[in-house]
């Protein structure tokens, strides 16, 4: 398959160093739009992920204020759309940090990395565990891809 040309016009005008290898195949765009067709509907779209997706645990460390798991799971697009990720994006690694004791209810603050959080450190410590000191809320940290392992 050749270059797009709306691909060669957009890089010429481009100052910096992004999408300098085009925007990917547009079989690819027409299978994600189909996708968010199915994802934009609530009905079909709540079913989507089963309660017993799997979630693998590789470590638990026990702390003086929280347990900290560290594990991973396959995203579930890979399942909806094959193959339509980078290698690098199909596992998704995390870090949860659940207090020692919950209050009457368990709410969960899901940390996503801004550009150059590399590795969990800044969010566990900055925002994880002041969030758990003050309020006993637990912590999801998403590492990005390509980062790390």
């Amino acid at each position: 398959m050749g270059v797009s040309r709306l691909d060669v016009l957009y890089r010429r005008f481009l100052l910096t160093k992004l999408f300098i290898q085009g925007w990917g195949k547009p079989e690819d765009f027409k299978r994600m739009f189909e996708f968010r067709k199915i994802i934009g509907n609530r009905e079909r779209c709540k079913d989507f992920i089963p309660k017993d997706y799997p979630v693998v645990i590789e470590k638990v460390e026990e702390q003086t204020d929280c347990k900290i798991l560290n594990g991973h799971f396959i995203s579930p697009l890979e399942h909806a759309v094959p193959g339509i990720l980078p290698p690098e994006s199909v596992k998704a690694r995390f870090q949860f940090l659940v207090p020692k004791t919950w209050k009457k209810y368990k709410p969960v603050c899901i940390h996503l990395a801004g550009t150059g959080d590399h590795f969990f450190w800044r969010r566990r410590t900055l925002m994880a565990r002041p969030m758990i000191k003050e309020t006993g809320m637990a912590s999801l940290l998403l590492e990005n891809p390509y980062y790390i392992l």
